[in-house]
């Protein structure tokens, strides 16, 4: 796809670091699934699983977790 923000580059499959905060909590998830702009390095994360790191994240805030790092699993 045409990527949104330079509307020069396309985006291709990459990985990217995606870091959730909420109160006192920290999560931190690597290797996310993205699409990735070839020319500005935007990064697309589809609703799937942008879905998945919410509830990854909410689950980690509910245990009351201060900082947690982790590779994403769909």
């Amino acid at each position: 796809m045409k990527c949104a923000i330079c509307l020069h580059g396309t985006t291709t499959d990459g990985y990217t670091t995606i870091v959730l905060e909420r109160d006192q909590t920290t999560v931190v998830f690597k290797k996310v699934p993205a699409q990735i702009c070839s020319n500005c390095g935007e990064e697309y994360v589809a609703a799937a699983v942008n879905k998945g790191l919410l509830s990854q994240a909410h689950g980690e805030w509910e245990r009351g977790i201060i900082l947690e790092m982790r590779n994403f699993a769909a």
